[in-house]
């Protein structure tokens, strides 16, 4: 046993506890407080770190597995054989890795099992999870062996090294196919993602990446568990792999250019902004610098240089996934984002949870088959993975050290987070735009019941009959493009005519009918404080009238004030049943959102269930009110002229 004590690796592993800890208070936050409180995510910017680190990366960083495996078991170049199980290690972590940052991201994460049961053959998200889903599960009976090894299980250890040619062409198949999948998902929102990251070729762009930064990943991961435990890494088969690395990373660049100048996309390189500085980054980082150090002689048999290299070529693939899965996306839409600290911490904590599963792996199991030899040592007994490389303090125990450096990190994070709490931490402001009132048409909707309510642009060639349009109100308060067409009059005349308006409406203004929704909840998210103290002292008689509102003693506050409706009462109409989310504090207008979806999808759940089922059975879901997604930009041609596809009408 090797007494001397490994400072690096128990700082490492320290570290690890502490963003671990931290980790999972973010994460126990963001799952009892929302996406909404918990990230800096909102309806125009739906992903962001988790999506394009946790996931898109994280999904590429684990291709070294399958990539190392076709090499060793397919191509029998086995004297790579030493690191496959590492490289598999890496792909199963790196996969699990991905299934929690999504379970995090996901709305309703308790329903991520619909898709196994509820198909949708042709989404590509739907492919991307099977195929997730069933690598993930090929990868563990890849690495269950040994395990099984490790527990000197010889019979199941035997029956799946029978397998293992099996399991190394379907987890080929697989990678390939989510792989490029990942791209496919991203074809569906050009206008989302700039030309320079933008191409026809997404799917074949990001498969061929994957392959080269696997390879570049398998080397960051020996270097880096050759310095943690002062051991020789696996130099005389590594450059081999960055040189494979370079002919990929040179095809990658050659297919990415050729694309653009294709497209006649590179004119981009040359507008004035900071995307083509983000590009030429991006392209220095994963492909020309780490190219030219894996293949110039001069830095050939420099192995600090080829090192540097591979880490590199992570980084910027990193920043490249991350581009298009999420810079790109919050730039177009002009609000400005960035990782709350949950979401940091989160990701942050995945990534150290994968990282001690695999030393716990390493130092307890044959991960490398053959025995690791420390520098300066002599090689520890066969039966003892790192018989002479394990550390302890003798001022304290490895579990000890453990729980306190992941106690200090929930406390230390659940103390930021209760500070920005209590600091009243609330999302960005977001004005309301005003309604519009535009022209609209009905048509029978497609295989149901009912009709569609359209909006009508006017087209060049026909322009459309005044008797067959119809008034509507567009309601899209942040602009964001799901707008709704709603039917003032018809809703008017169903709940009753004129009489109807307090069924909708507050009558919180003097003389107005009926107040519109936007003078009171302005922000789309935040509360808006609707009371004027200076223009009721001053209506009401100055301070003198203090008594009016305030009639007990003590302190003048708004929980010790006169409600409001009880001099407003004659404002407030008799068929008031307006259903908002309430807000506990007199004078204070919830956010838009909550409003107007407290009104209007209270109303509907209601008429939804009195109505027929066969006429009404999706009254209130989003699409019954929401413009469709799949309906973006889409226009259909009538008699009457050009109409958008949007709500339904029933």
């Amino acid at each position: 046993m090797n007494t001397e004590v490994n400072v690096r690796l128990i700082v490492t592993q320290a570290v690890l506890w502490f963003l671990l800890g931290a980790g999972a208070v973010s994460a126990g936050y963001r799952f009892l407080r929302g996406l909404g409180t918990a990230t800096a995510l909102n309806d125009l910017t739906p992903w962001g770190l988790w999506i394009g680190f946790d996931v898109v990366s994280g999904v590429a960083l684990a291709a070294g597995g399958f990539v190392i495996a076709a090499v060793v078991h397919v191509f029998h170049l086995h004297r790579f054989h030493g690191i496959v199980r590492p490289a598999i290690l890496t792909a199963f972590l790196g996969y699990a890795a991905v299934v929690v940052g999504l379970l995090a991201d996901l709305g309703r994460p308790w329903n991520i099992w619909r898709m196994i049961v509820y198909w949708q053959p042709t989404s590509p998200l739907f492919e991307v999870g099977w195929c997730v889903m069933l690598y993930l599960s090929v990868l563990t009976l890849e690495f269950a062996p040994v395990v099984f090894e490790g527990l000197q299980w010889n019979r199941l250890y035997r029956l799946l090294r029978a397998f293992t040619l099996p399991l190394v062409v379907v987890g080929i198949a697989l990678s390939t196919l989510h792989q490029s999948s990942l791209g496919s998902l991203f074809l569906i929102n050009p206008e989302r993602i700039h030309p320079l990251w933008y191409s026809p070729l997404l799917p074949l762009l990001f498969f061929v990446s994957a392959v080269g930064l696997g390879l570049a990943t398998v080397v960051v991961e020996g270097v880096i568990t050759s310095w943690l435990y002062r051991r020789e890494a696996e130099w005389d088969v590594l450059p081999a792999l960055l040189r494979a690395a370079s002919i990929v990373l040179s095809l990658f660049l050659l297919l990415r250019l050729g694309d653009l100048a294709v497209r006649g996309s590179l004119r981009y390189l040359v507008e004035g902004s900071w995307w083509p500085m983000l590009f030429l980054l991006e392209v220095l980082l994963s492909v020309v610098v780490p190219v030219l150090l894996f293949t110039l002689p001069s830095f050939r048999s420099n192995r600090k240089a080829l090192a540097a290299g591979a880490f590199l070529v992570v980084f910027g693939f990193v920043v490249n996934r991350a581009t298009v899965a999420g810079i790109s996306h919050v730039a177009r839409t002009g609000f400005a984002y960035f990782p709350s600290l949950p979401e940091l911490l989160v990701s942050l904590g995945i990534v150290a949870l994968a990282a001690l599963v695999f030393l716990f792996f390493v130092e307890r199991l044959r991960v490398w088959e053959e025995p690791p030899q420390p520098a300066g040592h002599l090689r520890p007994a066969a039966h003892d993975p790192l018989s002479g490389l394990y550390v302890r303090a003798p001022w304290l125990g490895a579990p000890q050290r453990a729980a306190i450096a992941c106690l200090a990190g929930g406390v230390l994070t659940a103390a930021l987070l209760e500070a920005g709490v209590a600091n009243g931490s609330q999302p960005r402001p977001n004005p309301v735009a005003p309604p519009r009132s535009v022209s609209a048409l009905r048509i029978p909707r497609v295989a149901a019941p009912g009709n569609r309510l359209v909006l009508v642009l006017p087209s060049s060639d026909a322009e459309p009959q005044p008797q067959a349009l119809q008034r509507a109100t567009l309601i899209d308060g942040n602009r964001a493009g799901r707008w709704v067409l709603f039917e003032h009059e018809a809703h008017q005349q169903r709940l009753g005519g004129n009489l109807s308006c307090g069924r909708c409406h507050h009558f919180n203004l003097p003389l107005e009918r009926g107040t519109s929704c936007g003078r009171c909840h302005r922000d789309m998210y935040r509360s808006t404080d609707t009371f004027s103290h200076d223009r009721h002292t001053a209506a009401l008689g100055a301070n003198g009238s203090c008594s009016r509102c305030h009639r007990s003693e003590g302190e003048k506050t708004r929980a010790t004030a006169t409600p409001c409706r009880e001099c407003h009462e004659r404002e407030v109409s008799r068929n008031a049943e307006i259903a908002v989310s309430p807000t506990t504090v007199a004078g204070v207008a919830p956010g838009y959102v909550k409003a107007m979806h407290g009104l209007c999808v209270t109303c509907h759940t209601k008429h939804e269930a009195a109505a027929t089922p066969a006429r009404e059975p999706y009254l209130s879901r989003c699409p019954a009110c929401h413009r469709e997604i799949s309906d973006t930009g889409r226009e259909m041609r009538v008699r009457e002229g050009t109409v958008l596809l949007s709500s339904i009408a029933p």
